[in-house]
């Protein structure tokens, strides 16, 4: 039981501390990826798929008037899939006012895949950025993904999501979410140095219109499938941290825990149509992909049995390592209790929480449950 027990807590500290620590190390081995200034800046479409964002339209369009970017060589199209509030109107409105913009609406919501379909498919820029309505982003931010497209090895380019709340009062879950993506973001920035990310920000990233390849109108995370179909081709996705995208931070883990649960469903479901990701002679990134996306899947499983190692086994390390977990989990029930501002319980309340989040994310996919069905933003 002792060896049992050893086997499945290196597997967790290998996930989450000496593989983030290994990749970084190695990375530091390869040059810094530069970005190229083209001689004229390209065309570019900025895609945005909406449903019923009437009340971040008008905030959207703002942002977007402040992107420094020459003005005749950007389009914007936005997209409205099957709203049902003044969403419509709204695009309408301001599609009168601005030529650069392409607004298209229908009446039967389909999902964001098919949003971002016809949205690709009426765009006529050379490359397209993806972005949602929620989210303000840099005035830099389409020259900086432009600018990493010019090398013809990169198929994709990912801004950072930067996290933050506005409300104070209620920060304490917003900052351990924060924590949370700035470790990711530690982990992105060495897989792009090392090679490829296998993943983008949803909420910015870009790639060449000859690079597209439509969604299926089931998929459940599009800022996977369009990096890993590029990376299948040869081409690296890279992390840009000059470009950034600003978000709130969930202000209760609650509603950060369900988002996860989404993305994590929506990471089986890629795994599943994507097998050549497990194939070490087709996949390039094969050990950080098992690493950092496929072993955090199996970890709270792996937590699991070596709780039952220490309960069935015999001997006063597996009994101290007993005490050990009981302390741990104890102070993650109380942590999710009160409202307690200590840095170390709040640390153990999201690491839970994203394993517990792993666990229904993949009942969901096995139960069918999850759904391309736009969430209250």
């Amino acid at each position: 039981m002792i060896t049992l027990f050893l086997i499945m807590a290196f597997f967790c500290i290998y996930t989450y501390a000496v593989f983030p620590a290994v990749m970084y190390l190695l990375a530091k081995c390869k040059p810094i990826v530069e970005s190229v200034q083209p001689s004229s800046w390209p065309s570019v479409s900025v895609v945005v798929a909406l449903h019923n964002e009437e009340r971040n339209l008008y905030k959207k369009y703002n942002n977007l008037k402040l992107l420094d970017y020459p003005r005749d060589q950007l389009e914007i199209v936005l997209v409205s899939d099957g709203s049902t509030d003044g969403t419509w109107s709204a695009l309408q409105q301001i599609a009168s006012a601005d030529t650069r913009i392409v607004a298209h609406h229908y009446d039967q919501a389909a999902g964001k895949p098919s949003a971002l379909n016809i949205a690709v498919e009426k765009a006529t820029g050379e490359f397209i950025v993806f972005m949602d309505a929620r989210q303000s982003v840099s005035a830099n931010a389409v020259k900086t993904l432009v600018s990493y497209l010019q090398d013809p090895k990169i198929g994709a380019v990912s801004g950072e999501l930067v996290l933050g709340s506005p409300d104070m009062a209620v920060a304490t879950d917003a900052k351990n979410v924060g924590l949370y993506w700035r470790y990711e973001k530690w982990i992105r920035e060495s897989e792009s140095r090392w090679y490829s990310t296998t993943g983008a920000t949803g909420a910015l990233y870009a790639i060449r219109r000859s690079d597209y390849q439509p969604h299926a109108v089931d998929v459940l995370l599009d800022d996977f499938d369009t990096p890993v179909k590029l990376l299948k081709q040869g081409k690296r996705t890279v992390f840009a941290a000059e470009a950034k995208v600003f978000d709130v931070a969930e202000a209760s883990s609650n509603n950060e825990f369900k988002r996860k649960v989404r993305t994590l469903a929506g990471n089986y479901q890629s795994f599943s149509r994507q097998m050549w990701l497990f194939n070490p002679a087709k996949n390039p990134v094969w050990w950080q992909f098992l690493s950092h996306k496929v072993f955090r899947l199996l970890v709270p499983y792996a937590m699991l049995i070596a709780l039952i190692a220490s309960v069935l086994g015999e001997g006063s390390f597996l009994h101290v390592m007993l005490l050990l977990q009981l302390l741990f989990y104890c102070l993650g029930l109380l942590a999710f209790l009160t409202k307690s501002s200590n840095s170390l319980l709040n640390f153990i309340k999201v690491f839970l929480q994203l394993n517990a989040a792993a666990v229904l994310g993949a009942f969901r996919f096995i139960t069918g449950r999850a759904s391309v069905r736009w969430k209250k933003s």
